[in-house]
């Protein structure tokens, strides 16, 4: 395995990882918008959270960490379009995720543990189901597809 290679398997690693816990994020919003007992709405963002601080976090230092070495050892230039794009893409996401969606996250868990084990009430419903927060997650999936087709089709290189 030569140098290249190890730097690959690392940044990859880092993607599998943020698209696990994109998925796993995605499925948990889904699911915690349906519930009907508060307790339920506890488990799962407390899962979506766990999966974003640390799965997220960890996956997004071993991909940028990665794909940082891997531009040099590629023979690209930190300024090629492809990758500046997705570098202004990574804050994005990151702005998206930790600073509108987590805290999001973590007022409905605070609500949701209010409530104990009774019927989510009518105002975690609404801040459950806000638009916002549905398009919100829908453009960090569209992040992934977005980040797909830099990786993949290079352009400007």
């Amino acid at each position: 395995m030569n140098t290249y290679e190890v730097y690959l398997f690392g940044h990859l690693l880092g993607v599998f990882l943020l698209l696990g816990a994109a998925g796993l994020s995605t499925g948990t919003g889904i699911a915690v918008a349906r519930v009907g007992k508060a307790s339920q709405v506890v488990t799962l963002t407390k899962l979506m959270r766990i999966s974003e601080l640390f799965v997220t976090s960890a996956g997004m230092v071993l991909a940028v960490l990665f794909g940082i070495l891997l531009v040099d050892e590629g023979g690209f230039s930190m300024g090629d379009p492809w990758i500046s794009a997705a570098f202004v893409l990574i804050v994005v996401v990151l702005a998206i995720d930790h600073g509108f969606l987590m805290p999001r996250a973590k007022k409905a868990l605070h609500m949701a543990e209010a409530l104990g084990d009774g019927p989510v009430s009518e105002e975690l419903s609404t801040h459950l189901n806000n638009p916002i927060t549905i398009v919100a997650g829908v453009l960090l999936d569209i992040s992934f597809l977005v980040f797909l087709w830099l990786m993949v089709a290079k352009p400007g290189a």
